[in-house]
């Protein structure tokens, strides 16, 4: 009998928290010791980069959604590690960690997980643990089909930033999800504080009372709604559904090298003003004349861009990646 590998998924919509809980929980006992595969829609992946996982027990899954197009390279990579785990050329790892793109529908990739035989017999999903950013959550989940497919699929949602609301707008959101989601546990994270062991361990439970966000009363029962697969047969509670259709789409803008911070600033806020209406996040590098590489991040609900030097590492890291940014836009109705 082979001892199956667990696969621990982390979804979250766009700009929800996903790479900074994910970056705090790599380094954490429980997932230290993970192979890690990470899917980013755009055709130039940063989320791998600015995670600063140094293992080659990793994979990076650009230009296509692993809930859809990108499933059977999923596959590839799940095998790929394995007999590069077999064969000792790589690190033994004791688990992989899935981050998906912020537009995936993690039901079809949760049914291939047991209908594809190769990984049906070699691993086992763990738990799913889904971010909701707290500052657009309300919107998120009203508007976005694939966000309430993420909060669907959950054994835990983590809510982020919570540090950025009141009490009251906490309160609003807590009543919301268990409206919604009654029998998902929730949590609450900011900067991400959420340790793996606590986030995961309420993933997996079955039974008992809920971890509350502010604003939940409710002591019903939680379970692992994405166990129905195991149970049940493969895509049992995803029958029907077919192949997700995204409300978005993805364009590269390339960035000349900037005189100076202020002037690559401008140069972002007259790209976020041109396409405010449809634009829900914004990622990449940019240069500045002076060889100084800019992790440049936008998330739906942000004033501006966020700016950061990149650090010595993630400067070498992407060396060779072209200087501009991944928009991902809303579709228009």
């Amino acid at each position: 009998m082979i001892e199956r590998i667990p696969i621990y998924l982390l979804t979250g919509f766009l700009g929800s928290g996903k790479t900074t809980l994910l970056k705090s929980w790599l380094q954490q006992p429980l997932l230290q010791n993970s192979a890690l595969i990470v899917n980013e829609i755009g055709a130039v992946g940063l989320d791998h980069v600015t995670l600063g996982y140094a293992s080659e027990a990793s994979a990076l899954l650009v230009d296509a959604c692993v809930c859809c197009t990108g499933l059977p390279g999923l596959h590839e990579a799940l095998e790929n590690l394995f007999w590069a785990r077999l064969h000792r050329s790589v690190p033994r790892f004791d688990a992989v960690v899935i981050e998906t793109t912020g537009l995936a529908d993690p039901a079809p990739l949760i049914a291939s997980l047991q209908s594809q035989q190769f990984v049906r017999e070699r691993y086992c999903l763990a738990g799913v643990v889904t971010t909701l950013g707290a500052p657009t959550a309300l919107q998120t989940m009203a508007e976005f089909a694939e966000a309430r497919a993420q909060l669907d699929a959950a054994g835990a949602i983590v809510v982020t930033k919570t540090d950025l609301l009141g009490r009251g707008e906490l309160d609003a959101i807590g009543r919301a999800l268990q409206r919604s989601n009654p029998a998902t546990r929730m949590l609450c994270s900011m900067h991400g504080s959420l340790g793996a062991e606590e986030a995961w361990h309420a993933a997996a439970r079955t039974a008992g009372p809920p971890a509350e966000l502010p604003g939940s009363s409710s002591s019903a029962p939680m379970r692992r709604t994405w166990r129905a697969v195991d149970q049940h047969g493969a895509g049992s509670r995803f029958a029907g559904r077919g192949r997700p259709v995204h409300g978005a789409n993805t364009r590269f803008e390339a960035l000349a090298a900037a005189r100076d911070i202020d002037s690559l600033r401008r140069s972002l806020d007259a790209l976020i003003a041109q396409h405010c209406a449809t634009l829900l996040r914004m990622k990449g590098i940019a240069r500045l004349v002076d060889g100084t590489t800019v992790v440049v991040q936008f998330t739906r609900g942000d004033r501006d861009a966020q700016l950061s030097v990149a650090s010595e590492a993630t400067r070498l890291a992407t060396g060779n990646m072209p200087a501009g940014v991944t928009l991902i836009f809303r579709l228009r109705r």
